[in-house]
């Protein structure tokens, strides 16, 4: 289920000083949860380890420049860096914990669905 996020017509992808982390917003900076998850383990292990190469040394940097909005309603810009960020934190789990896009041994797909009233 890969996903892709369109950025709308004459809006930056992200906010001016992260250009370098473009090429990843239309395949992890989508919206929701269960989303960046199916993500993660649609993604092969190489892809999820060039996002994440990128990304973990931009995260401190992107959460200092995201401290200035309101979390539910930023920028389109801010909003697809923040969602980056909390693709990191799936990214993390595959090359952190499990060395592998998806929960060796585990199926897929899987009957977990995370319910909230939102979507960030």
């Amino acid at each position: 289920m890969r996903l892709s996020v369109t950025v709308p017509q004459g809006e930056r992808p992200l906010p001016a000083g992260f250009d370098d982390l473009e090429p990843f917003v239309a395949y992890w900076a989508v919206a929701g949860q269960n989303e960046r998850r199916h993500q993660r383990c649609d993604a092969t292990y190489d892809e999820i380890q060039r996002f994440y190469d990128a990304m973990l040394p931009r995260a401190e940097a992107a959460m200092r420049h995201l401290e200035a909005f309101p979390l539910r309603d930023m920028p389109g810009p801010e909003a697809r860096l923040m969602r980056l960020v909390l693709a990191l934190a799936q990214a993390s789990i595959a090359i952190e914990i499990h060395q592998h896009a998806r929960v060796p041994g585990a199926p897929w797909p899987d009957a977990v669905r995370i319910l909230s009233e939102e979507t960030l």
